[in-house]
């Protein structure tokens, strides 16, 4: 894989970042002063152009592709204002409008996932006073509005959301809570219901990653506590049995990092934080789901953690984030396959 360096215009993490119509858009995110961003940038064959901002600043959003790729919702923030509110990216015209009504419930460290019958299911996060929540809803693309659903058995933020194969069910893993620094539990959302899962997980864990694999089985590793503490452990969940089993290390501990699916199969994990030892490991890892190891791959140019990288047909990009030094990145780095 080759290495390019490209540079946003502005310095942000905890961002979000999709490919949308042969595009990549990232929108809002932090700012080095702490404060929400409303900015938009659209990647493309020239490199980063900025395009019209969202309509108010967010910052731990959730940013979503519809199903027909040619819009996107923006929800939630961490902000004082944004937190309620949600909004929709057009493409075509390269607008963003409000949703005709607001979110049931304020939220930001949530997730947001795309259902194969094209809703998008809203679960936990914080809300405004900075506590977790179990609240949930579904966002109906065909009248622009959400609509309540069932919520969580545990109340959870900073935890991963993962859409198994047959396309409408959500497996849901650790995260934070008030009555639990980290959480072991997961549970299913199935037709708009949720089941705890009988097994915990290995380890309790939050910041950190899930992936889909081609076997229809989720790896998840990394994560942590926040400092001091990073891990560098990984599990896979089955479907069919409903277990966690323990695979392999990583070779790094990884807080806050990405795991992206490769066309081979295999997953990459970029970047993250160790908090045990303070330091970003450059690094980066590939998983094999035959063997089920770890391997070293490549070597970012610039450490960061809480940045976000995403598949295009014939490349992977990374971008963003924070690397504990010079407070927010605006580099991005692209690996060609």
């Amino acid at each position: 894989m080759n290495k390019i360096i490209l540079y946003l215009q502005i310095p942000t993490f905890k961002h979000r970042l999709l490919p949308t119509n042969g595009q990549v858009l990232v929108a809002g995110g932090l700012l080095n002063s702490n404060t929400d961003y409303s900015g938009t940038e659209v990647y493309t064959s020239t490199g980063w152009q900025v395009a019209t901002s969202m309509t108010g600043p967010r910052g731990f959003h959730t940013i979503t592709a519809f199903a027909n790729n040619t819009k996107v919702l923006a929800a939630g923030s961490a902000g004082i204002s944004g937190k309620q509110t949600a909004e929709v990216y057009n493409i075509v015209n390269s607008r963003w409008a409000l949703t005709s009504i607001n979110m049931s419930s304020s939220r930001y460290s949530h997730t947001a996932t795309l259902l194969s019958n094209g809703r998008i299911l809203i679960a936990g996060g914080s809300n405004a006073s900075g506590i977790s929540i179990s609240e949930a809803e579904l966002y109906i693309p065909s009248s622009n509005s959400f609509i309540n659903t069932t919520n969580m058995n545990i109340a959870r933020c900073c935890f991963t959301s993962t859409l198994l194969n047959d396309g409408s069910t959500v497996l849901v893993t650790g995260g934070i809570n008030a009555a639990n620094p980290l959480i072991s539990t997961a549970e299913l959302y199935i037709n708009g219901s949720w089941t705890l899962i009988p097994s915990s997980m290995t380890q309790g864990r939050a910041y950190h990653a899930a992936v889909l694999l081609n076997d229809g089985t989720v790896l998840i590793s990394g994560g942590g506590s926040g400092t001091p503490n990073a891990y560098s452990s990984a599990e896979i969940y089955n479907a069919t049995t409903q277990n966690f089993i323990t695979v392999e290390s990583m070779q790094y501990r990884r807080g806050g990092l990405t795991l992206t699916l490769l066309p081979s199969g295999k997953v990459l994990a970029i970047g993250g934080a160790d908090w045990t030892s303070g330091t970003y490991p450059l690094v980066c890892e590939s998983y094999d789901p035959v063997t089920r190891t770890w391997s070293n791959k490549l070597m970012l140019n610039y450490g960061r953690s809480f940045h976000q990288s995403v598949l295009t047909n014939t490349f992977v990009l990374t971008m963003g984030g924070t690397n504990g030094i010079s407070n927010r990145l605006t580099s991005s780095e692209k690996y060609n396959l």
